[in-house]
């Protein structure tokens, strides 16, 4: 493994270790009274050996119950999500047939760890952003 390589790869994980301890930052009221933009589930995955995709995900509810269950749920949420990347691979997710894929299971998942349906529920999953690299 070359100098550059394993540097790279140090860096990367000093990344991952930086993100996950990061306190999240709290929504802020607008102007009108309500809550600011949700706070977006940012996740860093390893894919395969020379790869890795980051992205966050803002999750759009069909009631208030839903979106207190999501918070109430967050952690089992985020674990299932790690889970479901654990077999993903690079050259589907850079198609946009993968990430809307993706996009059906994380609601799908979602929507089963809260008991909900896709009515009623996560309605929507929207990308914040999405890094392959």
């Amino acid at each position: 493994m070359s100098i550059t390589h394993r540097v790279r790869r140090a860096f990367l994980a000093l990344g991952v270790i930086m993100l996950t301890f990061l306190p999240p930052c709290p929504a802020s009221a607008n102007d009108h009274g309500g809550g600011g933009a949700p706070e977006p589930m940012v996740f860093t995955f390893n894919l395969g050996d020379k790869a890795y995709v980051q992205f966050g995900l803002i999750f759009e509810t069909g009631s208030p119950e839903a979106a207190h269950e999501m918070v109430a749920y967050r952690p089992k949420i985020q674990h299932e999500i790690i889970l479901l990347m654990s077999g993903k691979e690079e050259a589907h997710l850079r198609t946009l047939a993968g990430k809307k894929e993706l996009i059906e299971e994380i609601i799908e998942l979602a929507n089963h760890i809260i008991h909900e349906d896709r009515k009623s529920g996560v309605t929507e999953v929207l990308f914040t952003k999405f890094l392959i690299q």
